[in-house]
């Protein structure tokens, strides 16, 4: 397994800086890294995330990615990946990655209140160089897409970081109040026809 390298890319020496002025101390090291069981289902649960990649300016770039929950596939315990479908056909985030691989990836579950942090490097691949991954990538959750995928990325990730939720506001979609509420539904008619 590659090392954690969440405190390099994150910590360089003004942050640390910053944390000393306040007392804090963050570890230097750097175990093994891959994602746990838990960063793992958050990422197939997910139905969108925040991906920033680097301009070649050297200005992050953040887009929106967004699909049904499973769109997102945990390969390995160090590599994500998914199709791209088409967008706005600016190009900017595939040109970024041509350019510098180096991503970060924010996935945010807010019934949860979790959300984590993703760093790794990102690599485009055309349909026709990889037909078996991209047809993989094409089911999603319980839903398999049939319209046309532009590319698949796969990201190899360094580093991870799932941490304080406590600004994050809870909310449900449809589906989970629906399932939540199914039980009382079903009594109520029961009780109706009673």
């Amino acid at each position: 397994m590659p090392a954690n390298r969440y405190p390099e890319i994150a910590f360089g020496s003004a942050a640390r800086a910053r944390q000393a002025s306040v007392g804090l101390t963050r570890p230097q090291g750097a175990g093994e890294f891959s994602l746990d069981g838990t960063d793992s289902a958050l990422i197939r649960r997910a139905d969108h995330f925040v991906l920033s990649s680097v301009t070649e300016s050297g200005w992050p770039y953040a887009q929106h990615r967004g699909g049904p929950a499973g769109f997102v596939h945990v390969l390995t315990p160090t590599s994500l990946a998914w199709v791209e479908f088409p967008g706005n056909r600016q190009y900017v985030t595939v040109g970024n990655v041509d350019h510098d691989g180096r991503v970060c990836l924010l996935f945010v579950d807010y019934p949860t209140r979790s959300r984590l942090k993703v760093f790794g490097h990102a690599r485009i691949v055309e349909p026709d160089r990889d037909p078996e991954l991209v047809d993989r990538l094409r089911t999603m959750g319980e839903r398999t897409y049939t319209g046309h995928v532009e590319r698949a990325i796969i990201v190899d990730l360094v580093a991870a970081d799932a941490n304080c939720s406590k600004h994050i506001t809870p909310r449900w979609d449809r589906a989970y109040i629906d399932d939540l509420t199914a039980v009382y539904r079903q009594h109520i008619e029961e009780l109706r026809e009673g």
